[in-house]
């Protein structure tokens, strides 16, 4: 989000990965919306519609 004062920092979680890193600011505590699994999601990768890195992979044809 460009009125995201931390976007100017982002690190994501993994490599290839478009989620975000978790923090105490950002925890991944949230379930995907996609496979429903708990703990795969923070509160800025839900806020951009995001799914956890397995479903998009699995969308994408990546195994």
């Amino acid at each position: 989000m460009a009125d995201d004062p931390d976007d100017s920092r982002t690190t994501f979680a993994n490599p290839g990965s478009a989620l975000r890193a978790a923090s105490k600011r950002n925890p991944r505590n949230l379930p995907c919306p996609t496979c429903k699994q708990p703990n795969r999601l923070t509160p800025k990768d839900k806020a951009r519609g995001y799914q956890c890195d397995d479903c998009a992979n699995a969308e994408e044809g990546c195994f």
